[in-house]
């Protein structure tokens, strides 16, 4: 039996341990889990092909050989297998089909940006991946030029005010995700700051600005 297999049964025999509500729930995990997780396999499946299909000539067979590849492989795996959410599904496949391209093409990004980039996908939540796309989004609309080392910054109330759906305190804390990733960089709190975190400055690094356009706005 797999481990996945031991640690299913395990969650649901401490599920069915539950009084009144134990069954049920374990028995929907037992229905959902395995179909959700084959869903999202087929659906990035479907992504990465689409996405080499569009590469056509640019890719390296022999690279799948290599342990890069593997290493690679493995990490945009566990992503898939824990999420149902397209945009993730979409950066995985992306990222896997960029380490495929054969050596010199001008959009091959390297191992080691490719494993941190893998990384942050893996460690960021969904309303984190959200809050980047708009802060990227709102950069290039408001013509917000770089400084000397690429950082595009913009206040705390631009970004607020896009996502208005979500507490101005998640979106910091949203912000705190990238940041600790360097997708996005926080300045710190202001000398006078202003109700709501409103003039906090954010800046759009240039590895959060290339994660957003290589992964998560290129389609293939």
């Amino acid at each position: 039996m797999k481990p996945s297999d031991h640690a299913l049964i395990a969650i649901k025999a401490a599920l069915n341990a539950l009084p009144i509500v134990g069954g049920s729930i374990a028995s929907l995990i037992g229905d959902y889990v395995p179909i959700s997780t084959q869903r999202s396999i087929e659906k990035a499946t479907e992504l990465l092909q689409n996405k080499l299909i569009s590469l056509e000539g640019r890719i390296d067979a022999d690279a799948v050989n290599k342990d890069e590849f593997s290493e690679l492989f493995k990490s945009c795996y566990l992503v898939v297998i824990r999420t149902t959410h397209e945009s993730k599904l979409r950066a995985a496949s992306a990222i896997l089909a960029n380490i495929l391209l054969k050596p010199g093409d001008s959009e091959k990004l390297s191992y080691v940006e490719l494993d941190h980039f893998v990384r942050c996908l893996d460690g960021l939540s969904t309303g984190a991946i959200t809050a980047l796309g708009t802060t990227r989004k709102l950069a290039a609309q408001n013509n917000i030029q770089p400084d000397q080392d690429g950082n595009q910054t913009l206040s705390f109330e631009m970004l607020s005010n896009e996502l208005e759906t979500i507490e101005p305190s998640l979106i910091l804390g949203l912000a705190g995700e990238l940041n600790a990733f360097n997708l996005i960089h926080i300045h710190g709190r202001p000398a006078i700051p202003t109700t709501q975190y409103g003039n906090y400055p954010l800046s759009l690094t240039p590895l959060g600005k290339r994660f957003v356009e290589w992964f998560l706005e290129k389609q293939p």
